[in-house]
């Protein structure tokens, strides 16, 4: 297959990167997204790394 550096990157970065969480949310992950959502409205995907989260 003929890929384009952009689609490699982005294959890797969702699909292929070691240590890549898949599957359902544990009830932590669960109670920190709906903290999140209570305490930063929709801007909490901004932080999420900062929480560890997936």
């Amino acid at each position: 297959l003929m890929r384009c550096s952009k689609s490699c990157r982005l294959r890797w970065t969702n699909y292929l990167r070691p240590g890549i969480k898949r599957g359902n949310f544990t009830p932590h992950e669960e109670g920190m997204i709906i903290h999140l959502q209570a305490l930063l409205g929709n801007r909490y995907l901004l932080n999420w790394k900062l929480h560890g989260l997936r």
